[in-house]
This record gives C-alpha cells, structure tokens and sequence, in this order.
C-alpha cells in the first residue's frame, strides 16, 4: 500500500503545476499558494477535505430536516411543545456534531502543517474575526 501512496504522489507531484491550473478549485489553490504548501500538504488539505464533506453530507441534510420540521411545527394552530423542544435539542446536537467534524478536519490538517505554516494559518483565523466589520467601517468612510 505504501508503494502506491508513493506513486499517486509521484504522479500528483510531475503533474502538479497542471492540476494546479486545471484540477484544483480556487479556494485551494488560494490555500496552498498563501500557506506556500508543498504538493504532499496539498493532497493531504484536499483528503481532508474530501472526507469532512463525505462525513457531514448526511448530517447537513438531517440538520435542514430538523429545521424545516421546527418552522413547519411552529407555523401549526397548537405547536407541540414537547416535540419542538426535542426538535431543537436533535437539533443543536447535529450543530455541536458538525462544529466537532469541523475541528478535527482542522487539527488534522494542521498536523501536516510546518510551524511557520501554522503560525501563518493562525493568523489568517485571527483576521477572519475581524472581516464581519470591515464593511461597516468602509460604509462609514473610515477605510
């Protein structure tokens, strides 16, 4: 198995400057070109990626389930109190699942990262608190 993991990555690695061009969504390919990713750390961002959507597809749709059942019991003559609390407990648990598949998808991703790297990515994280109020400042004329 070893011998061919070494292989896809060969032919990922002679094929890379094409994929880049051609294979790899924007977003990835913004990724890698700010974390100055190696090709290996590109495949391991693009499996990590692929198994955390694999893995929370089905929670999304039983999360949008719950939440169309929430507004169609709300909208009822007489809600049901009791199944729109377990609605929104059922609920809130598949946000919590989600959030934790997230996190992990991110611990695992730094893992492969170098420390500059990571340093870098933790600083992108920190500015991203910020943008929500970049447009209210430039609305004001303050940038």
């Amino acid at each position: 198995m070893r011998r061919l993991e070494l292989l896809v990555l060969t032919l990922i690695l002679i094929a890379l400057p094409a994929v880049a061009e051609e294979g790899l969504p924007q977003p990835i390919q913004m990724v890698a070109g700010v974390l100055q990713l190696a090709p290996d750390q590109i495949l391991s961002l693009v499996q990590m990626i692929q198994q955390r959507e694999q893995t929370l597809q089905p929670l999304r749709l039983q999360l949008e389930q719950h939440r169309r059942a929430v507004g169609e019991a709300l909208q009822s003559a007489s809600p049901d109190a009791q199944m729109v609390g377990q609605l929104l407990i059922e609920t809130r648990n598949l946000e919590q699942q989600i959030g934790a598949i997230n996190n992990q998808g991110e611990m695992q991703f730094e893992q492969v990262l170098t420390p500059d790297q990571r340093e870098r990515l933790h600083g992108i994280r920190a500015a991203a608190q910020v943008c929500p109020v970049i447009p209210a400042f430039a609305a004001a004329g303050l940038l």
